[in-house]
């Protein structure tokens, strides 16, 4: 009876230790996942954001100003901030109708992180988003 018991309380000790190791790892793994589910969320705003710009700079009478103001204004709903937005091949008001007009919006992904576990994982430092249109022609 001694043999018995004995071997059931080495195997609470064990389980105990498996337990303490497995548990850390399973929740480092959702924290994982929760980031990352968070940065593709970023990463889909910031190509809304710069499909928004694309389409203002499209539109007849659009500045750089006015394209970079909307812009903004979708990225501060969405909590992403120190974006950069630049524009291809130039600025809206530079370029003649039916011209392409790409506008790429770039942010840091550090100050936009849910958790903080990039020390912990293989995150991108920037994240890029991209969007164009053909201008659309001037009404005179």
């Amino acid at each position: 009876m001694k043999t018995w018991t004995r071997s059931v309380r080495a195997r609470r000790g064990s389980e105990s230790i498996e337990a303490a190791i497995a548990v850390p790892l399973l929740i480092l793994v959702i924290f994982a996942a929760c980031e990352y589910g968070w940065l593709v969320l970023k990463s889909t705003q910031l190509a809304s954001a710069a499909r928004l710009g694309a389409r203002e700079a499209s539109l007849d009478g659009a500045t750089a100003a006015s394209v970079e103001t909307r812009v903004q204004a979708s990225l501060a709903d969405q909590g992403i901030v120190g974006a950069q937005i630049s524009f291809l091949p130039g600025a809206p008001e530079d370029l003649d109708a039916g011209t392409a007009i790409t506008v790429s919006i770039e942010a840091r992904y550090a100050p936009n992180q849910l958790l903080g576990l990039a020390r912990l994982m293989p995150i991108p430092d920037t994240l890029k988003g991209r969007a164009a249109m053909v201008l659309e022609p001037r009404q005179d």
